[in-house]
């Protein structure tokens, strides 16, 4: 079979070069707040993301909270997190968190689900993702696991293509994707780590996304896809 070394990507430069200032508060168009968690081995990286009308985003920002997830101490962390609020210039009362995923396909899945059980109140969602074409971005039911917490499948491939797809947009509007200032180059380069890659068998495309290369951290692209 055929396979498109290359790939279909998005470079960094272009984005850390789009970065913008508006400050320690919001940007004024942000209405409601969002935050994807990634559980590495030593840590747990959280992105939190603004939207606006018709779906046009702000990373708000981007932290790490070191310590053992087989621990309680870092999901302590987490929690006090994930309760910030984040100042508003258009609002007398500051903004808060109104959902966030916790992915619980890699390590310390079972901490994972005991976080998203207790606080379930606060749209804190266990989600697992899933490759492959035709498979939804959210599912209309999720699956029950351990504890009977609902494990939602997430179809991550879907949401990359309309994640790079924006990434593109040039211009503020309708789906656009602005950075602040603070973001440094460890974070383009993360986002940006995947290619879409279409191999041909038997005169049938199938695409799939890939490393660039072999052991690239991608958890800035993770986050920002929960």
């Amino acid at each position: 079979s055929w396979e498109d070394q290359a790939g279909d990507t998005v470079p960094a430069d272009p984005l850390m070069a789009r970065r913008e200032d508006w400050g320690d508060r919001l940007p004024e168009a942000a209405a409601v707040l969002t935050a994807g968690v990634d559980i590495q081995g030593d840590r747990l990286e959280v992105q939190v993301i603004a939207w606006g009308a018709d779906e046009e985003t702000w990373v708000v920002e981007y932290r790490v909270l070191w310590g053992d997830p087989s621990g309680p101490r870092v999901w302590a962390d987490l929690d006090s997190y994930l309760a910030t609020t984040f100042a508003h210039p258009k609002s007398v009362a500051d903004l808060p968190i109104r959902a966030a995923c916790i992915d619980t396909g890699g390590h310390h899945t079972k901490a994972a689900y005991e976080f998203c059980r207790t606080r379930l109140a606060r749209r804190i969602w266990a989600i697992k993702g899933r490759g492959g074409p035709g498979i939804p971005v959210w599912p209309r039911r999720p699956t029950r696991v351990r504890g009977k917490v609902p494990l939602f499948i997430v179809g991550v491939d879907a949401v990359k293509d309309a994640l790079y797809a924006r990434l593109r947009l040039a211009e503020p509007g309708p789906g656009a994707v602005h950075f602040p200032r603070r973001m440094d180059a460890d974070y383009f380069r993360q986002l940006t780590a995947e290619r879409v890659v279409t191999r041909y068998d038997r005169g049938r495309p199938i695409r799939s996304w890939q490393p660039k290369r072999d052991g690239e951290r991608n958890e800035a692209l993770d986050t920002f896809v929960y």
